[in-house]
């Protein structure tokens, strides 16, 4: 009798069991479900994502990084990558198998030898730069003109050799030696105390006082020193002009992008933000 009192009250938990059962499985069928869905979504979301790599000289840096911008909008799913450097250093970076997509030179002998080496795809120019010389705003060097920088005890930091910069400098000294002076060129380099790996570095030591002028680019002169240095324009007679060239890189994965990225430097877009920054058109 107690057996017969006791079946339908097990006969109820029984089906409480296996209803629970039933909707547990049910509601963990739509968690996986769900989790499943999200991981599909981020999974597509990151093959569709695509990275271009830019290498481009560090005077490139803030226009470079503002046309990155606009590009990205033109072209959904894109993301860019800059990486900027001495040209030299970069180019090294290459030639050691480096990935990445498009190559922006200071110089047009660091591209030549990219070339030359079957790197790149054929280079173009696409802007110009002016070097100019900078002394600290106080000037206590009491430097007017490129001829003082060859005074006695002047302390000059400079690029390393083969930095585009230093480059020209060399040429630019040389062109002076004309008019100052067949030693000038010596007695500058004299004056060199220190040697950096990128023009900014050289820049800052005299933004601080620590340094009595230096040789950089006129687009070098941004809103980070402009208020802590002088400008001392190079005359036209014995400057040089540095003509920037670009190009696909040959072990580019994106080529089309790449190409697409050059389309918008040489654009009048690309050139509008270049001469805010600076740069002259190439052309």
């Amino acid at each position: 009798m107690r057996l017969l009192q006791q079946k339908p009250w097990t006969a109820s938990v029984l089906l409480l069991l296996l209803f629970g059962v039933a909707a547990g499985l049910t509601g963990c069928g739509g968690t996986s479900s769900s989790g499943g869905a999200t991981s599909e979504t981020t999974s597509t979301e990151q093959v569709a994502g695509t990275t271009l790599t830019i290498l481009a000289a560090s005077s490139l840096t803030d226009a470079f990084t503002e046309l990155a911008n606009p590009f990205e909008k033109q072209n959904p799913g894109t993301k860019v990558r800059t990486s900027f450097g001495g040209s030299s250093q970069l180019l090294t970076q290459i030639e050691q198998g480096a990935p990445a997509d498009v190559f922006a030179s200071a110089d047009e002998d660091k591209m030549n030898a990219a070339a030359q080496n079957g790197l790149v795809y054929d280079p173009t120019p696409f802007i110009r730069n002016r070097p100019v010389v900078i002394v600290p705003r106080d000037n206590p060097a009491e430097i007017q003109d490129l001829q003082d920088l060859a005074k006695p005890r002047t302390r000059l930091p400079l690029a390393q050799d083969g930095v585009p910069i230093a480059e020209y400098t060399k040429k630019i000294l040389t062109n002076a030696n004309s008019q100052y002076g067949g030693d000038f060129e010596q007695q500058v380099l004299n004056n060199v105390v220190s040697r950096w790996a990128h023009v900014q570095d050289s820049a800052n030591r005299v933004a601080l006082g620590e340094a009595d002028g230096t040789f950089v680019y006129v687009t070098d002169v941004t809103s980070d020193i402009r208020d802590h240095v002088q400008t001392i324009q190079i005359p036209k007679s014995l400057n040089v002009i540095a003509t920037y060239p670009i190009a696909t890189l040959k072990g580019s994965k994106n080529t089309e992008l790449a190409q697409k990225w050059i389309d918008l430097v040489r654009s009048d877009e690309g050139q509008g933000v270049m001469e805010k920054y600076g740069f002259e058109r190439a052309s």
